[in-house]
């Protein structure tokens, strides 16, 4: 009876993976127990869904079930009580001949009793060999159940870099082709603003056109009443006086009639349309454009033919005199030669100024005007409440709104290219297009007077 006692014991303390004793045992759904360890290397080799190893029975989840921790010594046998005979002779003490039945907690020497009170170990900490082996075996347990826990989520790491390597060339492609639908998108988008920018042009022109026509129309009409009653009023200094009071008096009245009715000149001005990203792509090539005080060209030409034009623009003021502004100008320290700049210059405070860019030959002379060439400048000039805006190289009117902020000057030199923008409105003002630069390039900057 006690030989099947101690069987059964044994059987139910001994894992059927390693064939040891129960160590961190757990039960598993069909009943059966493993060491904890024993099971987590085997269903982490496994190929197969989780299974016992015993009845082969599927187990997707471990039941947790503390017991108490198996010892070998717990049942002897004749084969164990040989080799606790065996081991003992092991640990005699060689200096008292004693059984060496202590665990120094300092330094993990097995000490004798004798040994343990020396004065190297009297103050440090003993186990009894039997409550060693259970506090160091907790120990080595939580240290296991620690690496195992790091292990599995090392495990699920690497299965989760191993899953995106599968897929990455996959993703990237997809990726790419995603981004290719997305950029004919934008072009489409584009080329639909551009069209319906185009046609906002062209019907703002016809607007203005027919507004011109019609104000040329009541102009000439006016010009020959003018002149009819300027017949007339010569006509009638040739006449007698005696009819004269009455006749200037009918002529008065239609006088005022026609200064009343006198046609106002058309302004044409066109709207300023905003080109979606075109600020942003400008910003790519963002330079810092500082002034070089050193140069000291005084072009008195260039600013006398700037009065004139001033002048010339104000219809109301025939005494317009070309002293009526003062300008002052400055060149940029960098020169370009090629590549792409784009740089922002703030007119806020100015309402007379000419800005861009002109060939570094002319830093060294002082006769430039506004028709010579290498030139490639914006102008703003003010007459009363009326702003004008103009480009050289041929010198044309632009009739659009003036940039009230800044505004943004972009080189590209070896397309020949210099655009001028409205930054607050990312609209575009004018552009020198097709132009050949075989010759250095200052920016130039000149402001009048207010």
């Amino acid at each position: 009876m006690a030989s099947a006692i101690t069987q059964c014991s044994t059987s139910e303390l001994t894992c059927s993976i390693c064939t040891d004793y129960l160590t961190d045992p757990v039960t598993i759904c069909c009943g059966h127990r493993f060491c904890n360890p024993c099971l987590c290397l085997l269903w982490e080799d496994a190929l197969t869904p989780n299974c016992c190893p015993v009845c082969r029975e599927i187990s997707q989840q471990m039941y947790f079930k503390r017991i108490i921790f198996a010892e070998k010594q717990a049942i002897p046998t004749g084969e164990s009580v040989s080799c606790q005979l065996s081991s003992s002779a092991m640990l005699i003490c060689g200096r008292h001949q004693e059984i060496k039945n202590l665990i120094c907690a300092t330094d993990r020497s097995l000490l004798c009793f004798l040994c343990s009170q020396s004065p190297r170990h009297a103050t440090h900490k003993h186990y009894m060999t039997k409550e060693a082996d259970e506090y160091y075996r907790k120990k080595l347990l939580i240290q296991m159940k620690s690496i195992w826990k790091k292990k599995q989520k090392n495990q699920r790491n690497l299965n989760r870099e191993t899953n995106i390597i599968r897929t990455w060339k996959v993703f990237i492609h997809l990726r790419s082709m995603m981004i290719s639908a997305e950029y004919p998108k934008v072009c489409q988008y584009l080329r639909e603003e551009e069209q319906k920018h185009l046609e906002g042009l062209a019907r703002e022109g016809r607007i203005v056109f027919e507004q011109l026509k019609i104000s040329q129309t009541r102009m000439a009409k006016m010009s020959v009443l003018l002149r009819g009653m300027f017949e007339k009023l010569k006509e009638m200094s040739c006449k007698a006086d005696v009819n004269l009071p009455q006749d200037l008096g009918d002529i008065m009245k239609r006088n005022e009639f026609l200064r009343l009715a006198m046609p106002q000149p058309v302004n044409p001005q066109l709207s300023a349309w905003t080109i979606t990203g075109m600020s942003e792509r400008l910003n790519f090539f963002r330079v810092y454009i500082t002034m070089d005080h050193k140069i000291c060209s005084n072009h008195k030409l260039l600013f006398e033919d700037l009065r004139h034009l001033q002048c010339s623009l104000d219809d109301t003021d025939m005494s317009c005199t070309p002293t009526s502004t003062q300008y002052t100008s400055s060149w940029g320290a960098q020169i370009l030669t090629s590549g792409k700049h784009y740089w922002e210059v703030d007119v806020k405070d100015s309402c007379n100024w000419v800005i861009g860019l002109c060939r570094e030959a002319w830093t060294k002379r002082n006769d430039m005007r506004l028709d010579s060439e290498g030139i490639f400048l914006l102008l703003c000039l003010k007459v009363d409440d009326h702003f004008s805006l103009l480009s050289t190289s041929p010198l044309l009117p632009h009739y659009i709104p003036r940039p009230q902020g800044w505004l943004g000057v972009f080189l590209d030199y070896e397309c020949g290219i210099v655009s001028f923008v409205n930054v607050a409105q990312s609209s575009l003002i004018c552009s020198f297009l097709s132009r050949i630069f075989y010759f250095p390039l200052r920016p130039f900057i000149c402001h009048g007077s207010k």
